[in-house]
């Protein structure tokens, strides 16, 4: 009886622990960030980067890079029942994504993202993606 009751303390406090390592390293403005390969969602995300106007540079050698993105996605199309029952097509998108110092190799910033009635697909995870990590190039 003890140990159930101690079981969600102990769970709260290693939670509130991991909450609480945030990175201290940020992304600066003009930062150059090379997207590694992810079966061809990689496509999407730089799209998504470059039509919310994040301010990074976005370079096809990892050498020339500071920082590198990866990740993948997953998708589950409509099946027939929910496009007879519900009348739509809209899949299921899961993505997510990780940004690694390549210098350093400390993981600088990680985002996922869950869109249930995605219409545009992995244009839409993509485009989250983008517009989530603007949130963080170069503020302090």
């Amino acid at each position: 009886m003890r140990r159930l009751l101690c079981a969600p303390i102990l769970f709260a406090l290693t939670l509130s622990t991991f909450a609480a390592d945030k990175p201290t390293q940020k992304i600066p403005s003009g930062s150059k960030i090379y997207v590694a390969p992810m079966g061809g969602f990689e496509n999407y995300v730089i799209a998504g980067i470059q039509k919310k106007k994040v301010p990074v540079i976005i370079v096809t050698d990892r050498e020339k890079a500071d920082f590198e993105i990866t990740g993948g996605s997953e998708s589950d199309k409509a099946n027939w029942a929910k496009m007879l029952f519900v009348g739509t097509q809209a899949s299921a998108e899961q993505a997510s994504v990780v940004v690694r110092d390549i210098r350093a190799g400390e993981v600088v910033y990680s985002y996922s993202v869950n869109k249930i009635n995605s219409v545009r697909g992995k244009q839409s995870t993509g485009e989250a993606i983008g517009k989530h990590l603007k949130q963080v190039v170069g503020k302090d």
